[in-house]
């Protein structure tokens, strides 16, 4: 169950990346938060996170403080229902219009552009595959917000994930996260 979970939490993760299409608004560089939540139709993922969660809790302080900090340090947070990434959008990225994703073999597909509102298709030839489609608002330069339906299975069976994220633009500084690969 665990990879199941890790490689459905990537895909979200890989979708939830600023976009930064031709819209009419372009986002702004540098450090981004991405705080989404994931809603399964069997509540599988929920309940695993719920789990991940109280293990972490349960930690001595010391070894709890190491996995928050190793997790904190790729850019990724859990805690209240919610899943928090923190990417770095390059100036580059913003003036060729890259969809920056997580690393790992996974492909974007913009469907469809109507002002700032994008659609897009991807898939991830992870284990297990994960596919979906998605939407992405850019609200402002420092603002968006992106619903998914993301595709792939859990213990084996197909499974159904809804999405949704809110991205804020933190700074200029991406500190030491890293951008991601194209």
């Amino acid at each position: 169950m665990k990879s199941n979970l890790l490689a459905a939490l990537a895909a979200f993760a890989a979708f939830g990346a600023p976009l930064t299409t031709h819209a009419q608004t372009q986002l702004k560089p540098g450090l981004w938060e991405q705080v989404g939540t994931v809603k399964s139709q069997s509540g599988q993922v929920e309940k695993a996170m719920a789990e991940a969660q109280a293990q972490i809790a349960k930690l001595p302080p010391e070894q709890r403080r190491q996995i928050e900090q190793m997790m904190a340090e790729r850019g990724v947070g859990i805690g209240n229902g919610a899943t928090t990434v923190r990417l770095c959008l390059t100036a580059a990225d913003v003036a060729q219009g890259n969809i920056p994703v997580q690393n790992g073999d996974c492909t974007q597909k913009i469907v469809n552009r109507d002002g700032n509102v994008t659609k897009v298709a991807f898939s991830c030839q992870t284990d297990p595959p994960v596919s979906g489609e998605g939407e992405v608002r850019v609200i402002s330069p420092t603002s968006n917000v992106m619903t998914a339906t993301v595709l792939t299975q859990i213990n084996g069976q197909p499974e159904k994930l809804d999405t949704a994220q809110k991205g804020t633009w933190l700074g200029d500084d991406c500190g030491s996260i890293k951008p991601l690969s194209r």
